[in-house]
């Protein structure tokens, strides 16, 4: 079987923030933290960053003789650490007073991550390798509801080394650790495929999200299992005493009343264990004891979560894709055993192209790290399989509801990883987002046939036509053109809405001049760079579709706005070095849903752009390049946009830099800013986010720059990004924005096919 090359290894001193999660699409996850603790357990339809159950460690026990008498240790597969040691009452936290190991390190390529534990004191080094299978074109197998846990040991001593591994945890059902109620909680003796352990349930079918099944297996020779401890609850942490004396004593953890059941949780649950007994491990020999652990949690509280407008009498709770492919997780288990060597197998070979890829480090490292959103609980998939996204995650649940347009519109890696999904996306905005006049209300609501979001954004919409076209060329030779037809009336509608009185294009010129809310959440008033790249694309992209559907008529007048709105950005919106905003005064009647704030009605409009220089004033162009639309407006203007951005808004050193903002880099790191005035004529009052870094943008411009063959100024740009996401102080499998695990820094994902094209051009 194939193994998987380290893309980035962590140090001791960059191992903090690290923490890789392990979980399929739309499943939850638990995760491996850099230092080795087993954190993030997030399996319950909302986040909860940090948390942890009382008990979730392993632990290893060796045992050899020296001189006829036998030397015992015990130590937790963690990293020693300072633990907060300076908190009010000691190290918070189970264990804490159990040795770690005093050396760690991490490597990864995701989905595959590795801790690597050393000890000067301990008879065995240790590995801890986490993986959950990410196939492209394959979404059954990347969303599937386990993490697998490789222990490995090399016993390093001159002399044989006895050893035990023993998974502790608690049976945590009814609690996502922000309500609670372990009432009714059973844990029992399990067994799949020959791989034994426990199973975490209740005695009554599931009310809550909270509610479920959890199953810890291991595929050792000879495995202990402990469903409840006799000590459990001993005061004076006699609890934690029991654990280290039969530890050490006999390397398990004793089970109480093996010959009952176990009976029903009242106010308290259960802590339970399984130890792999792994005898006689000879001088240089390595061997490995596998845990998996697999859930099942059926429900999701919509309302619970945020994302709920209901009518009358629906109800919020629903039940989760994954868990119609799986009735609990004990079935879960039993059906990826006997194909974990091939699913493994399958994701290596994946990680390997990305691995073996010719393109710069950075380029790499962040197209694969970042496709960590997608298994994070930033995405979901409804009882019917529909695929929806927040914008990011907040620390105890979502952020931003509605698979919002304007975010999803930067994310490539989707579609070009899981078109399934992503088609998934575009129809559900397309029938139950697009109203009767064609404005599409960018945020969708649940239940979906309830649509309340009151707006219309105009580099949304047109970002999502563009995104149409490109599902229509991924899907050209199955069904492509029979689900363009299908979709286009819709798609003819949201173009059209950009002429209506008051509207984006009221006189149809080809140029957006309206209230134009956008992703900064603001409106701009009057042709700005943003807004009308995007409705170029859109016009192309629409031109192209009428015409695979035989409607030559609208292809003529979208090809010939476009060329008219090109020609008059060329001229007009062009300083020189970049393109800027011409401010205009609101329209004295909006067309509907185009206004959201109120600045409409303000004769001079805050948070505007001005005469900045944007990030993102080429987004549509950058959409544009994934699927061959050609460059939208004049060549050497866009090439000199670009090394104006790169020149004004990348900073090797942010340390005289002034930001108001979120700061998501500090004043000694590199990094790219959303907007930069360098000839002055910045508003009093800018719009929100301008002197910020943002990842997605910032990909988003790379990805740029290589499309025009300026690569050393892209991997700068990817590079600072990466470099500020190195486990000391952020993790590399998370990169927030308006959240954690945000879907714009899936942008990433086209460095790599930008670099192929930039490499072929090179060639030829």
């Amino acid at each position: 079987m194939s193994e998987w090359t380290p893309l980035s290894h962590y140090d001791s001193s960059h191992l903090n923030a690290i923490a890789l999660p392990l979980g399929g699409i739309g499943t939850g996850f638990f995760a491996l933290a850099g230092n080795g603790v087993l954190t993030d357990w997030q399996l319950m339809s909302r986040p909860n960053r940090g948390w942890r159950p009382r008990y979730s460690q392993l632990l290893v026990r060796t045992r050899q003789m020296h001189d006829g008498q036998p030397t015992v240790k015990l130590r937790v597969l963690e990293q020693d650490g300072n633990n907060d040691l300076g908190a009010d009452f000691g190290a918070p936290g189970s264990l804490m007073g159990i040795p770690r190991f005093q050396h760690a390190e991490f490597e990864a390529a995701y989905p595959f991550g590795r801790l690597i534990l050393k000890d000067a004191d301990t008879p065995v080094a240790v590995t801890v390798e986490g993986f959950n299978p990410l196939i492209p074109h394959n979404t059954p197998d990347s969303s599937l509801p386990f993490g697998l846990l490789t222990v490995t040991f090399l016993n390093t001593s001159s002399a044989p080394v006895d050893a035990s591994l023993t998974l502790l945890l608690s049976n945590f059902v009814g609690t996502d650790g922000m309500e609670t109620d372990f009432k009714g909680n059973r844990t029992e003796e399990a067994e799949a495929a020959g791989w034994k352990g426990f199973r975490f349930f209740k005695e009554t079918p599931p009310k809550t999200a909270r509610d479920g099944t959890l199953v810890a297996l291991c595929d050792a020779k000879e495995v202990k299992v402990a469903r409840r401890w006799p000590f459990q609850d001993t005061p004076w942490n006699g609890e934690q005493l029991g654990i280290i004396d039969n530890l050490l004593q006999q390397g398990f953890l004793p089970d109480t009343d093996t010959n009952n059941p176990c009976p029903p949780a009242e106010n308290d649950t259960w802590n339970s264990s399984l130890t792999a007994v792994l005898p006689s491990l000879s001088a240089g020999e390595r061997r490995k004891a596998r845990i998996l652990i697999a859930w099942n949690f059926p429900l999701r509280n919509l309302q619970e979560e945020g994302w709920w407008s209901p009518l009358e009498g629906q109800n919020p709770v629903q039940k989760n894709w994954y868990a119609e492919q799986f009735p609990d997780a004990l079935t879960t288990a039993a059906s990826v055993i006997p194909r974990l060597d091939s699913l493994r197998e399958a994701a290596v070979q994946f990680v390997k192209t990305v691995t073996d890829h010719p393109a710069p480090h950075a380029f790499k490292e962040a197209a694969l790290f970042n496709l960590s959103p997608l298994r994070s609980h930033t995405c979901f998939r409804l009882e019917d399989g529909t695929f929806v996204g927040w914008e990011g995650c907040g620390g105890q649940g979502g952020c931003c509801i509605g698979s919002c347009t304007h975010v999803w519109n930067y994310e490539t890696a989707v579609i070009s990883l899981f078109p399934d999904l992503h088609r998934s996306m575009l129809d559900s905005h397309l029938k139950y987002g697009v109203t009767q006049d064609g404005g599409e209300r960018f945020r969708l609501s649940l239940p979906l046939i309830n649509p309340t979001w009151g707006g219309a954004a105009a580099d949304g919409q047109m970002g999502l036509v563009v995104r149409v076209y490109s599902q229509y060329l991924n899907d050209r030779e199955k069904d492509g053109v029979d689900w363009l037809k299908k979709q286009y009336p819709a798609v003819k509608r949201m173009i059209q809405y950009a002429w209506l009185p008051g509207g984006w294009d009221a006189d149809k010129d080809g140029v957006m001049e309206g209230a134009q809310h956008n992703t900064y959440d603001v409106e701009f008033f009057g042709p700005n760079p943003l807004c009308n790249s995007w409705y170029l694309a859109a016009l192309e992209a629409a031109a192209k579709m009428a015409e695979a559907v035989q409607d030559p008529s609208f292809a003529a007048e979208c090809s010939g706005l476009r060329e008219k709105g090109s020609l008059w950005m060329d001229s007009n919106l062009y300083n020189g070095s970049y393109y800027i905003q011409q401010e205009k005064k609101p329209p004295s009647n909006p067309a509907p849903l185009t206004e959201l704030t109120g600045e409409a009605s303000n004769p001079h409009p805050r948070f505007q752009l001005g005469k900045g220089c944007l990030i993102d004033q080429l987004a549509g162009q950058y959409r544009a390049n994934r699927c061959g639309l050609g460059d939208l407006l004049d060549r050497f203007h866009i090439e000199t946009t670009l090394h104006s951005i790169f020149r004004y808004n990348h900073f090797k050193s942010l340390r005289d830099h002034y930001n108001n903002m979120r700061t998501f880099a500090a004043p000694s790191e590199s990094g790219t800013i959303i907007c930069s005035y360098p000839d002055g004529g910045r508003p009093a009052l800018p719009f929100p986010y301008w002197s910020e870094c943002m990842t997605g943008f910032e990909y988003q411009l790379a990805v740029l720059l290589m499309d025009y063959g300026m690569e050393q100024e892209a991997v700068e740009v990817a590079q600072a990004v990466r470099s500020r996401h190195n486990g000391r102080n952020r993790n590399p499998f998370n990169e927030p924005e308006c959240g954690s695990y945000y879907a714009r820094c899936m942008s990433a994902w086209g460095l790599l096919e930008a670099w192929e094209k930039n490499s072929h051009r090179k060639k030829t």
